[in-house]
């Protein structure tokens, strides 16, 4: 591995031509890519570079509505940029696709440079907010929805509360008096894009007044001291914060995307269906473009994550919430007679690594070669819908599972390879933050460094 040094980038920084001339991609990236295809090419090492670095004119922090509402381990946004600000990979009127859309950061970034965005993810609040972030609205029109909105939660006698898991653990008596008034009135209010940014900001307030640790992606029980008792027990107060401040975040979405309409289109609520023919809406050869952050095996509660969201939208059918986890690629939870017996993937390679993992431990075993089965799966619709020329840039992390090095870059690879896809960038980026990550249990470890794999389809 080598660190990555050019002074094509530097000028290519200095210069910030536009390539299409928006606010929201002043800088054309073609000079800085180009130079670290040429070095991989050179050595074929992984190449050392920070992202951060690479788009300093992306400031960390708020950019349109990347922070509509927090999600665990959201993708980077400057990685999506940093690939999208070149025609290299894609044209200026391509398609570009994320099959793991999670909360739209890619599909926010594509809408951004004037391509069309593809979408698809298995989680229902995923995809609520997605809707919300890449939806305009007159900030006038939403400010006064505010208005009639709490009109009618001031008259609201609602009292029967959603299927929340564990509510009362989770909740005080009055934040779910209030919680339930409120879910109730919104609703009730007819289906439109404003109703959709009020139930996103319904779940936002709903983990920001629980009592559970911000800092965690999954709910964990914090105590609450009196002052912060007070503030989340003002589930009005902290809710109109949180609508006006997406308001805002609108109101830049708007500025950024130059007032044009942004081409958005949801194509599946699963990565391994998104083919026409298949179960999902992508005709065959057509996606210019794929820019994704897969689950890693076992390393993220999804679900879990966002069950409290979940419950107070009725976007669950109960509270065990696993009908939804087992649509989850990575998911952690299977059934036991199914993790008694040693499950093969198609490559030799993680057989024999998941053979001395399963005698350790059967569950972690089968979590990992179920990953890797249904990836491939993925792999194989993403060879369909692609066309050829076309590019996959795919964000994974290495991690440890039982104490053994589970190379999930390495294997994925081999099964892109296997599926008509050369890799032509292989890139490390350290994890300064990913999101709401944090160590789970002593069998599976945090990543601390994503590989960005660049492939072209054969």
């Amino acid at each position: 591995m080598f660190h990555f040094e050019s002074p094509r980038v530097a000028e290519a920084q200095a210069v910030a031509r536009s390539i299409e001339g928006t606010t929201a991609f002043p800088v054309d990236t073609t000079a800085s890519l180009q130079a670290l295809f040429s070095q991989y090419a050179a050595k074929r090492q992984e190449v050392q570079v920070s992202f951060r670095q690479l788009v300093p004119w992306l400031k960390v922090g708020e950019r349109a509505t990347h922070y509509l509402h927090p999600y665990p381990a959201k993708l980077l946004p400057q990685i999506a940029h940093y690939f999208l600000a070149t025609k290299e990979l894609c044209p200026e009127s391509g398609v570009v696709l994320d099959p793991f859309g999670g909360t739209a950061t890619v599909a926010l970034e594509a809408c951004l440079s004037k391509r069309t965005a593809y979408y698809a993810d298995a989680n229902p609040l995923a995809r609520l907010i997605a809707f919300a972030k890449v939806t305009p609205i007159p900030a006038k029109r939403a400010i006064a929805s505010l208005g009639t909105l709490k009109t009618a939660y001031a008259r609201s006698r609602a009292r029967c509360a959603p299927n929340v898991v564990n509510i009362e653990k989770w909740y005080s008596k009055p934040a779910i008096r209030q919680l339930t008034r409120l879910a109730a009135t919104i609703a009730a209010q007819e289906d439109s894009p404003i109703k959709t940014l009020m139930r996103v900001t319904l779940s936002a307030v709903a983990r920001k007044v629980s009592h559970t640790d911000a800092r965690l992606s999954v709910p964990v029980f914090l105590k609450p001291n009196a002052t912060e008792a007070a503030k989340k027990n003002d589930v009005w107060g902290r809710y109109e914060e949180q609508f006006l401040a997406n308001v805002r975040r609108l109101e830049e979405l708007d500025a950024l995307s130059e007032g044009d309409a942004l081409d958005f289109l949801s194509v599946a609520d699963d990565a391994r269906r998104l083919a026409q023919g298949c179960g999902g809406q992508i005709p065959e050869g057509t996606v210019d473009l794929v820019i994704t952050s897969p689950p890693y095996a076992g390393a993220q509660k999804y679900i879990r994550a966002s069950s409290l969201s979940l419950g107070w939208l009725g976007l669950t059918q109960d509270v065990s919430l696993k009908h939804l986890e087992n649509q989850s690629i990575g998911r952690e939870h299977h059934l036991l007679a199914d993790v008694q017996t040693f499950q093969r993937t198609t490559l030799p390679t993680a057989n024999r690594l998941l053979r001395e993992i399963w005698r350790a431990n059967k569950t972690r075993a089968h979590i990992c070669s179920t990953y890797l089965n249904e990836m491939e799966v993925v792999i194989q619709q993403l060879e369909l819908v692609m066309r050829r020329g076309g590019h996959v840039i795919l964000v994974i992390g290495n991690n440890v599972v039982c104490g053994k090095k589970f190379e999930s870059s390495r294997y994925l690879t081999e099964l892109f390879e296997r599926h008509n896809f050369t890799l032509t960038l292989g890139l490390v980026d350290d994890i300064k933050s990913r999101g709401l990550m944090t160590k789970r249990n002593k069998t599976a470890n945090v990543i601390v460094c994503e590989r960005v794999l660049v492939f072209k389809k054969l």
